[in-house]
């Protein structure tokens, strides 16, 4: 059987389709795992959250996250002038939306958090906080090795 340009351009055409319905089913079950499900919500509360950070960057001192590799646990250390603080941290991590948590805490005391059961990888923690009057936030990073 001999081919002409018509039957080869139609074919083209015909593989080509299949192949972008192809991607369309596979493309169906990756979830894209956004690193925050609100973030029409953040974005529109921008100005507070700006001045919330700078707020923070007006303290002499900074909260310092640390991981414990022996104990498996994250603890959050604030500045010593933040005794009455309450608000809430939120743990994430980039890659999925799975493992993200969030712990309240009050009289400027983040309870230690074990971290036997995270997966290891870059994670990230947001602290929204008040002492006194005064709104505060501050992130950071740490990574867990596995």
């Amino acid at each position: 059987m001999k081919m002409n340009w018509g039957t080869g351009i139609a074919l083209v055409y015909v593989a080509f389709a299949v192949f972008m319905v192809g991607v369309v089913f596979a493309s169906r079950k990756h979830d894209p795992g956004l690193v925050q499900k609100d973030y029409y919500k953040l974005d529109l509360n921008y100005q507070d959250r700006l001045e919330r950070k700078q707020n923070t960057e007006l303290l002499a001192g900074k909260p310092e996250v640390r991981y414990d590799i022996g104990n498996h646990s994250i603890t959050v250390a604030f500045p010593e002038n933040m005794e009455n603080a309450a608000g809430k941290a939120r743990f994430f991590r980039s890659a999925t939306t799975s493992d993200d948590f969030t712990v309240s805490f009050t009289d400027g005391n983040l309870p230690e958090q074990d971290a036997s059961g995270l997966a290891p990888g870059r994670w990230h923690v947001e602290i929204e906080w008040e002492a006194g009057d005064t709104p505060y936030f501050w992130e950071s990073s740490f990574f867990i090795a596995g």
